[in-house]
């Protein structure tokens, strides 16, 4: 916790925003997690407010050039039908233990675009140990991953400069020795 994971699934749904019909996609479990402070919305609209897109009622960015930057949710299983007939070159699941193994599949067939499209087509994710989709997760990204061409990142607290990291790491202590473990060393190995 605390490595700058969500930053960074940020920074990489910006990046093809100049190319016009990119489509770029940031899920939460649920709407109310995008919205947290210093979640993935209040900290869009931190950086883009007055700098050129539009934010729209559909939780959007709008950029120049057409490109859309949308925030969504799989809050149910069967929200992830919520997006058929959607097309985006980069989907992003922030804090991916909390999905089920079948709402991250199906988000695959939401990937694409046509040949004119001139961007990469990415899936991404970010996440802690713990949570409702440890073991998929584990076994899809660090048990069998790197043989299958998925690359595992880690992301610790002492790789984000711009946390106090010290009070941080006080406030950890008061958790309980797994998820300690779990969140402030990133141990996949730990379980309750």
């Amino acid at each position: 916790a605390g490595g700058g994971k969500s930053l960074a699934l940020l920074m990489a749904a910006l990046q093809y925003v100049h190319v016009p019909g990119y489509n770029a996609l940031l899920l939460r479990r649920t709407f109310p997690d995008l919205w947290q402070p210093k979640g993935l919305i209040p900290l869009s609209k931190e950086w883009l407010t007055g700098k050129g897109p539009r934010w729209t009622a559909h939780n959007q960015w709008v950029f120049p050039s057409g490109a859309v930057l949308q925030f969504g949710y799989l809050q149910s299983e069967d929200d992830k039908y919520r997006y058929q007939g959607s097309e985006y070159q980069s989907i992003s699941f922030d804090e991916l233990t909390e999905f089920t193994e079948s709402q991250y599949r199906y988000l695959f067939s939401r990937l694409r675009k046509p040949n004119s499209l001139d961007v990469p087509l990415r899936m991404r994710s970010a996440s802690n140990p713990g949570g409702v989709g440890h073991d998929w997760v584990r076994q899809r990204f660090l048990d069998g991953g790197r043989e299958e061409g998925r690359v595992f990142l880690p992301a610790k607290l002492r790789d984000n400069p711009h946390l106090d990291q010290l009070e941080y790491t006080r406030a950890m202590m008061n958790l309980d020795p797994v998820t300690r473990r779990q969140l402030l060393e990133g141990d996949w190995s730990a379980r309750q």
